[in-house]
């Protein structure tokens, strides 16, 4: 789970649309009005667009993976139905996470306004495992309450992208060191770098990886005392930071 960027709430839904709606879903709720023709295209737009077309929570790609796009109230609707087409209360999740949070009404992270990496961390033993770190148990409440240590619909996917990211750093590595520094090692280094980029699925953990990773270290001490440690990098490296979580 990464720090996301609520945006700005689609035109669309208006003060009075929403009025509408909840009055719909209170009447009866099986109405799922959040997939009313009058919002649905646009809050889709917007709501992918803030979590970079990931699921808030795991962080897979939606559309992807076999992974579809759903919209989860934070607050569950259920019992908070004035709040069933509140911009500030749904998030875009896969179909997954989102039954597996179902009604929850125990804290959990808001992506929004909680920053991930208070409560959540990667455990020492195990780097694709998340671990709760928080006194008040947010952090594994979270984990819990989502399931974002699902062995075998999470922990593994993580996994096999970072150890793809990992074998190709260990490549590179090796070319430099029998090679010496050549240009394209430039660009192959910023292209590994960026999948581990807010942007990309499962960036939380991969960042962490990446950082700690000991080819990625000996790869950069090496471009540094070439001179060849760019702006570009130290960027790319700070968005990393930015995202990573804390070993625990």
């Amino acid at each position: 789970m990464i720090k996301l960027n609520r945006g700005k709430c689609p035109e669309e839904l208006t003060d009075e649309v929403k009025a509408e709606l909840t009055q719909l879903y209170i009447k009866n709720k099986e109405n799922a009005v959040w997939n009313s023709p009058k919002i649905k295209e646009p809050l889709k737009e917007a709501l992918l667009d803030m979590s970079h077309d990931k699921c808030a929570y795991c962080e897979c790609m939606l559309g992807m993976e076999s992974k579809d796009a759903t919209i989860d109230h934070f607050l569950p609707k259920v019992n908070h139905k004035e709040l069933v087409v509140e911009w500030e209360n749904m998030f875009p999740a896969c179909l997954r996470c989102n039954r597996k949070k179902n009604d929850h009404e125990d804290k959990i992270v808001n992506p929004c306004y909680d920053t991930p990496s208070d409560f959540i961390a990667l455990d020492k033993t195990n780097p694709f495992r998340l671990k709760g770190i928080d006194d008040a148990k947010v952090g594994k409440n979270t984990i819990l309450s989502i399931g974002l240590n699902d062995i075998e619909r999470v922990m593994k996917v993580r996994m096999v992208e970072w150890e793809d990211i990992h074998e190709r750093l260990e490549e590179l590595c090796e070319e430099l060191q029998d090679h010496g520094y050549q240009k394209k090692y430039k660009f192959q280094l910023e292209k590994l770098m960026e999948k581990c980029t807010a942007i990309n699925s499962y960036a939380a953990v991969k960042a962490t990886n990446m950082l700690r990773d000991k080819a990625y270290a000996d790869i950069k001490s090496k471009f540094i005392e070439d001179g060849v440690w760019t702006s570009k990098f130290q960027e790319l490296e700070k968005e990393l930071t930015d995202i990573a979580l804390q070993i625990w």
